[in-house]
């Protein structure tokens, strides 16, 4: 059983730290688009709003989210990444998805875990037209690069990836976007540690969480 590890500090820094790819994740599902409080917000990431509608997960469609008792399960498919690597009790798995998190004991001074690995995937269902227009939208941003990857284009989906700092952190990830949901990986260290993920591993992994 993987332990876990919370302090309000900690889930502080781990909540601002992946932003870039994982801010595509959220645009998507809506939670960019303006709530009036945090909870509104936490609503939105894991009920899905604004760009397309709810989906469960498990239907077997290419491109939709695969069904995962834990996350465990989710971390086994993240593999050795997870090393050293505590699951957060925030942590959780539901119909329409998964949204988990691991970072190690270890701090810096601001708080902020010495490594972190997210993994992300909503069933949401998003009509072309919006994956493209909020896609090139973040895509401008410079947060994230899309990627051509027949992966994605096979499952009418478009791919990115995130290397470089971010709120004084390195911050690694990919993320997948479908007709039947959106899915990220992402992974942080302190500036000084060696990226447990590269953008184009985390890619891999994230697409490893999808039928």
């Amino acid at each position: 059983m993987t332990p876990t590890i919370s302090t309000t500090r900690s889930r502080r820094a781990v909540a601002t730290a992946a932003s870039g790819a994982l801010a595509l994740a959220l645009l998507l599902t809506g939670c960019t688009s303006g709530g009036d409080s945090d909870d509104e917000a936490s609503q939105g990431a894991t009920g899905g709003s604004g760009g397309g509608s709810s989906a469960a997960a498990g239907d077997g469609e290419p491109g939709s989210v695969k069904t995962f008792a834990s996350c465990d399960e989710v971390g086994e498919v993240v593999g050795d990444a997870l090393d050293g690597l505590a699951l957060r009790d925030e942590s959780t798995v539901v119909e329409e998805g998964f949204s988990c998190a691991w970072s190690s004991a270890e701090m810096n001074e601001e708080g902020n875990p010495e490594r972190a690995v997210f993994a992300l995937a909503q069933a949401q269902e998003f009509d072309a037209d919006v994956i493209e227009e909020q896609a090139n939208a973040v895509a401008a941003s410079g947060e994230v690069t899309p990627v051509d990857d027949a992966r994605a284009s096979d499952v009418q989906g478009r791919a990115f990836v995130q290397n470089g700092e971010t709120t004084g952190l390195n911050a690694n990830g990919g993320t997948v976007v479908t007709p039947h949901g959106i899915f990220t990986v992402t992974a942080t260290t302190l500036l000084t540690l060696e990226p447990s993920l590269s953008g184009e591993e985390a890619l891999d992994s994230t697409f490893a969480l999808m039928n």
